[in-house]
Parts: structure tokens; C-alpha cells; sequence
């Protein structure tokens, strides 16, 4: 998450705020906006690397779980690849009628052994399989019980990265009215830090790391660099298709983190991306709510609550400020190339 997006977010009200605006902040009050932030960031810090001693702490789940949904991913390319074959395979043989008018009965039976072979998809690929699809299961229930376990501390995690996000754009708005690069950049750094964080929480509640889990997260990196350095603006190399929905928005509460979304990535609260039902995986999409505006890339589905057309991440419904629900106008985008 970049400065860009500070624009996007300023004003925002912390959870639980009086309906009073608070005061705002002044130059002065810069030194203690830092002092606050680089405490409530130790506070998640410290509260991350007690979660990290607890995820270490599974008997070797991970590494099982791992482990298995690798073989697992390969036995279906297996079988997959067969499928497909077979499928060309039953479709008109436009060597049929030449293997019929071979001469040699020997030639004739290997042709339509050779056929018959490739129309029979392997009983020993559908056992792996299946048997590895049922030991998968079985080692999920244990990993979203033990997951269970480490919610609450992922919950007062993340409770801690919303009061230090909050002071931070404070801290960054004052930062910058006074043109105080040295301050700025430290407050880069502190952001940094809370990505991190984020990452690192993320990680220990994905039940497994497999290579769809890494490829998609290495996909979508790019552009979630440009929409998250985007703030309220398009991002670069985007443009507004015309196209537009409108609804109701939600946003994905702690008991999602580390799950896997619809493209595969797990999900991050701390980066811009959202779920919706219709829109191809992979788009991306300008929300509007509240006299604000943010860009995010949508690679989940939902949600499918109500009528509600979209699901953003935290960092999301931060950015548009609202905690519950909202209105919003979703822009479809589009590559300029």
C-alpha cells in the first residue's frame, strides 16, 4: 500500500467513533501521531509473532497439508490431461474410414487398439485422485480447527493495524502539508511495516502454500502494485470501460484471512481486491461510496448474502470508509493497450 492511496482515505472514522468529528490534527500534533503509530505498530508486532509461535506449534499440519495438495494438484493434471485426449479422441476419426481399407489384419487390430487405449481414462488416475481428494479433506477439518484456534489472535491483530492505519494517514496528511520529506519517509517505512505484518498473518493462516497458491499471488502482484498505488485515481494503464454496476458492498471480516479465493491466491485484508459474482477474475474495477473512490482487483467470487454485488478486503472499506455496509457505484476498467 503506497502514499497514493492516502488521498482515498483521509477523514476516516475509527470503529466505535461518536458521531462529534474529533479534532483535526495540527503541525504539532505530528511527533505524537508518530509516537502513537510506532506503538500501536510494536503492539501488532509483537501480537503477529505470537501468532507465528502458535502456527509453528501444528504437529507438522502445514507441512502435511503442503505436501499432499501438491500431489494432489498433480495427479488432476494427470488426469485432466487424459480427459482431454479421451475427449479428442471420441470425437470423428478423420483417419477412420483409411483404417478400415488397411490391408494388413495386424495393422487394423493395432489401429483400433490404439483408438480403444486412448477412449479409456485410467481407473488407477481417478482412484489417486479421488483418494487424495478425500485425505485432503480430512487434513482441511484439521487445519480449519487448529485455524479456528489462532482467529482470535489474528482478530486482535488486525484491530491493532486499523487504529495504526488511521494514525498513519493522519500522520501522512500532516507530513505533507508540511513538506517534510524525512517524515514522510519514515512513515513509508511504517507503512511498509504493516504490509508486512499483514503478510505475515496472512501466511500462517493459509492452510496450504501450493504452486496455483504462489502462481496466483505472483500473477496478481502487478497489478495490485498499480491499483494500490492508484489512490482515488485510475490506475495507470487503466481507462473506465462505460461500463457500471450499482449495490450494496460488504467486506470480508478476520475469519477470512488465508482462505483461498476463487483465483487461488489466499486472501489478504491489507490489499486492494474484492469478490463479486459476475465480473471475470482478474478485472479491475473502480468503487465509489461516500464521496470517495479506490481501485481493486476482483479474484474472488461472492458475495451471497442478500442482494450485496461485492465483498471488498479491509483494506477496501477503509479506503471508502464504511465498516458495515455501503452504496456504491463500481466502475468496470479496462487495459489502455
Amino acid at each position: 500500500m503506497t502514499v497514493a492511496l492516502v488521498a482515498a482515505v483521509l477523514g476516516l472514522p475509527g470503529p466505535g467513533a461518536s458521531a462529534d468529528p474529533a479534532p483535526k490534527p495540527t503541525a504539532a500534533d505530528l511527533p505524537r501521531l508518530q509516537a502513537e503509530l510506532a506503538a500501536v505498530t510494536a503492539k501488532a508486532q509483537a501480537l503477529a509473532d505470537q501468532l507465528d509461535q502458535a502456527a509453528d506449534r501444528d504437529g507438522g499440519l502445514r507441512i502435511a497439508m503442503d505436501r499432499l495438495a501438491e500431489e494432489h494438484e498433480r495427479a488432476q493434471a494427470r488426469l485432466d490431461a487424459r480427459a482431454r485426449l479421451v475427449y479428442m479422441r471420441s470425437a470423428p476419426n478423420p483417419l477412420g474410414a483409411l483404417t478400415e481399407e488397411l490391408t494388413a489384419p495386424g495393422l487394423r487390430r493395432i489401429a483400433h487398439q490404439g483408438q480403444t487405449a486412448a477412449m479409456t481414462v485410467d481407473k488407477s488416475l481417478i482412484d489417486a485422485v479421488s483418494q487424495q481428494s478425500a485425505q485432503v479433506r480430512a487434513l482441511e477439518a484439521r487445519a480449519a480447527a487448529f485455524r479456528d484456534s489462532l482467529r482470535s489472535q489474528a482478530a486482535a491483530i488486525f484491530a491493532a493495524q486499523d487504529s495504526a492505519r488511521e494514525l498513519l494517514v493522519q500522520a501522512e496528511q500532516l507530513a505533507a502539508q508540511q513538506q517534510a520529506a524525512d517524515d514522510l519517509a519514515r512513515l513509508e517505512a511504517q507503512r511498509e511495516a504493516l504490509d508486512a505484518i499483514s503478510s505475515s498473518v496472512t501466511a500462517a493462516l493459509t492452510p496450504a502454500q501450493t504452486a496455483r497458491t504462489r502462481a496466483a499471488a505472483q500473477n496478481q502482484a502487478p497489478v495490485l502494485a498499480l491499483v494500490e498505488a492508484a489512490g482515488s485515481n485510475y490506475p495507470q494503464g487503466y481507462r473506465p470501460t462505460g461500463a457500471t454496476l450499482t449495490g450494496t458492498a460488504s467486506w470480508y471480516g478476520p475469519g477470512f484471512v488465508g482462505s483461498p479465493t476463487a483465483s487461488g491466491a489466499p486472501y489478504d485484508p491489507e490489499r486492494l481486491t474484492c469478490a463479486n459474482k459476475e465480473l471475470a477474475l482478474g478485472t479491475v474495477i473502480r468503487v465509489s461510496a461516500n464521496g470517495r473512490a479506490v481501485s481493486c482487483l476482483v479474484n474472488d467470487r461472492g458475495p451471497y448474502v442478500g442482494d450485496r454485488i461485492l465483498d471488498m478486503s479491509r483494506a477496501g472499506s477503509r479506503a471508502l470508509g464504511y465498516d458495515g455496509l455501503a452504496s456504491v457505484v463500481i466502475e468496470v476498467l479496462a487495459p489502455t493497450g
